[in-house]
């Protein structure tokens, strides 16, 4: 399977939609070697501006620039565009009704040696809370590609949490994505495994390994959106499968685990299915590549092929 950093790819879009539309601009904070952005900034110096390790400023102008027309990207560290500028998000972006793209780099353990400080547990929690707010988890750079077309055509306020390194390709050139629809990227009739993000990857390869060891099917869903949440694909979800399991790389508490779980006891159903969360258990984050910290978040691969096997069990 074909590999591609999502960053690279984020570069590549923006470099051809900021030559045919001079409205898209690109901020940054002090990272743009890290985001993959420094070819922008290059390339375009009138319509990149380098705000330094100054969050907060750097989101209240990108609300000024949106005011003027423009289409702004705005890239730092997954946690210093969620917590630290949580009150610019809501007020001089969300409540005004200003447009920004937020390119929040490396969320959860994909910060690795970053360390502790660097990660976030909590920002889906923080966005997902915002009004009018798109919360978005590409899965591979198809899906990060789409994304930025959507907002070049269609200026709205999108949260992406997009992690820099190389992922695999999971979606053929070409792919349909629909605004607020997840897709189904493996057909089953038994467990549902739905993921937000490349964790997609670790629910492929427990899906294999399931298929292998007992007579049931798994179907793995790819949220994509985790505001607005697809909740028709979901409820078809949970009327047809027995097991339901939710992946995320993010405190259980606030994220889609919840949200899902919510969805579950207000939908009417004959029989509900078996529900587990698989999430960081509200604690902070360490040092360590990205296979150390799943193993110790109990949040991959390993972990989702234990869950579902617990609930078959309980069949």
């Amino acid at each position: 399977m074909m590999m591609k950093e999502m960053r690279a790819q984020l570069s590549e879009t923006l470099d051809e939609l900021m030559s045919k539309d001079d409205k898209l601009i690109v901020c940054d904070a002090d990272l743009a070697c890290s985001s993959g952005l420094k070819p922008l900034f290059e390339k375009y110096p009138e319509r990149s501006s380098n705000f330094g390790i100054s969050e907060a400023n750097m989101t209240a102008a990108c609300a000024g620039f949106s005011q003027t027309g423009l289409k702004p990207i705005m890239h730092s560290f997954c946690p210093f565009v969620t917590r630290r500028v949580m009150d610019q998000l809501y007020v001089s972006i969300g409540f005004a009704q200003n447009n920004l793209f937020v390119y929040a780099s490396d969320p959860g353990y994909w910060s690795q040696y970053n360390g502790a400080t660097h990660t976030s547990f909590e920002d889906i929690a923080i966005t997902r809370s915002i009004p009018n707010l798109t919360v978005f988890a590409p899965s591979d750079a198809r899906c990060v590609d789409w994304i930025l077309r959507e907002y070049a055509s269609h200026p709205r306020f999108i949260y992406a949490r997009i992690p820099r390194t190389k992922n695999p390709v999971l979606y053929d050139e070409g792919t349909q994505f629909e605004y607020g629809k997840g897709k189904i990227y493996k057909q089953g009739k038994d467990i549902a495994i739905i993921c937000c993000g490349p964790e997609i990857n670790d629910a492929i390869e427990a899906a294999k390994r399931i298929e292998e060891q007992c007579d049931k099917t798994v179907s793995i869903i790819d949220l994509l959106f985790l505001k607005p949440l697809d909740t028709d694909l979901i409820k078809r979800l949970i009327n047809t499968h027995k097991i339901v399991i939710s992946v995320e790389n993010h405190n259980r508490f606030g994220g889609i685990g919840e949200a899902i779980g919510a969805l579950i006891s207000e939908t009417q159903l004959p029989q509900k299915p078996l529900f587990k969360i698989i999430a960081v258990n509200d604690r902070y984050s360490e040092v360590g590549s990205v296979d150390y910290l799943k193993s110790q978040l109990h949040i991959g691969k390993e972990a989702i092929y234990d869950a579902c096997m617990e609930l078959v069990s309980q069949l």
